[in-house]
This record gives structure tokens, C-alpha cells and sequence, in this order.
């Protein structure tokens, strides 16, 4: 296994359950994400993790959660929680329009920083999975070379291997416009656990399941 995603779902009803602020749920589920994928990197041989963290259909629900979001990812780039203490890159698939420039710009910059590690987190923020095969559609029309390959050179993740496994948390068996692209042959797992419950435990779990899988590809 390459690569492990996860569809981060459930932070909002955890919040209501231990009776705390989306704030403090969010930022939760944030440091959650950064301790699940530091033991994945350090138990298995899994060089990428994708997070979807924010879809673009979320700023539907209005401002408050976006707000939250805004202020997570500022948490993100604190001194404290400073990226050269991990041992891993980041990097950041999706419409980073929404964020002011200076958050934006700080995120960039943080794509820059252990750019010798082997082992990758990215983090999908205002992403659509079927605008991400629009807009690919859309540049492969304006190309002389029209071909699968091509089209995928224009898809937001090419580079990354396609998912191996995707977990979602939170009880809703869909993957809700995720990376609709990249998962054709992606393993699909689902637990009632909310996104901050979640555990190295419940991990272990699932990529033991996995690997009892006799992968065809359609063979």
C-alpha cells in the first residue's frame, strides 16, 4: 500500500456530543489528522496520506465554518506547531481563493519546508472532485494531445499515486465528491466513529482488513 485517504467527517456532531465549541472540534480533528498520519508514516510503509478537510460544497453552510477553518489552519502555521517538527511534507490540492493572502501564502510556503521527506500529507481545502474533471476535460480541449494520459497530467493530484484505501468517519457510507477520479480501484471503508474519536487502533484495524483483500483491478 502507497497511499491512504481519509474523508475527515464527523468534527461538528463531536463538538455538540462533548458539548464544545466547532472551534475546539475542529482544531481537534486537525491535531488528530497530524497524529494519525505521523503513525502511519512511522508504522507502515504508506508514503502519502490525503485528508479531504474541506469541500467546496461545505461553504454552503455559511460563514461560521469557514471561519473555524480559517482559524485551524492559522493554528497550523503557529510556531508551535511548526511543520519542521515533523518528519513529513504537506502539500495542498483545492481553491485556496476563499483564505486572505497572507494565510494562503503562509500555506505555500509551507509546501516548501521538508521538501527532502519522503513520506507526504496532503490536504484537500475547498476541492471538488467532479470540478477537478471539468477542469481537466477543459485544458485537454485546448491541447493538441488528446489522450488518458494526457487528461490525467491536468488532474490536481497527478504525481500521486491513486488511493489504495479510503476511510470515512461520521456514519454516512458516500464519498461525498472526493477525488471521484482517482478511486476507481480505491478500497472503501466506513466507521460510525466521528473524525476526532478516531484512533491508531481503529487504523491498525482497518489496514489489517485491507490487507486480507485480494486486489483483481478487475482481472
Amino acid at each position: 500500500m502507497k497511499h491512504m485517504a481519509f474523508i475527515m467527517d464527523g468534527n461538528n456532531r463531536w463538538s455538540k456530543k462533548k458539548k464544545l465549541s466547532k472551534y475546539e472540534a475542529y482544531k481537534k480533528g486537525a491535531k488528530k489528522l497530524i497524529n494519525i498520519t505521523n503513525y502511519i508514516f512511522e508504522k507502515y510503509e504508506i508514503n502519502y496520506v490525503s485528508a479531504f478537510a474541506l469541500s467546496k460544497h461545505n461553504f454552503k453552510r455559511g460563514s461560521v465554518l469557514i471561519n473555524v477553518i480559517k482559524k485551524v489552519l492559522i493554528d497550523l502555521l503557529e510556531p508551535t506547531e511548526d511543520i519542521s517538527n515533523f518528519k513529513f511534507k504537506i502539500k495542498f490540492i483545492g481553491n485556496l481563493n476563499f483564505l486572505p493572502k497572507k494565510i494562503a501564502l503562509s500555506l505555500r510556503n509551507l509546501e516548501k519546508k521538508n521538501t527532502k521527506a519522503k513520506k507526504t500529507l496532503i490536504i484537500f481545502l475547498n476541492y471538488s472532485g467532479k470540478e477537478d474533471i471539468l477542469n481537466a476535460a477543459n485544458l485537454l480541449s485546448k491541447s493538441s494531445k488528446k489522450s488518458s494520459k494526457n487528461f490525467e497530467s491536468y488532474i490536481s493530484s497527478y504525481g500521486l499515486p491513486e488511493p489504495d484505501i479510503l476511510i470515512r468517519t461520521g456514519g454516512y457510507k458516500r464519498v461525498s465528491d472526493f477525488m471521484l477520479y482517482q478511486i476507481s480501484f480505491t478500497e472503501l471503508f466506513f466507521t460510525k466513529k466521528l473524525w476526532p474519536s478516531i484512533n491508531n487502533e481503529d487504523i491498525k484495524k482497518f489496514i489489517e482488513q485491507f490487507n486480507k483483500i485480494d486486489r483483481k483491478f478487475g482481472n
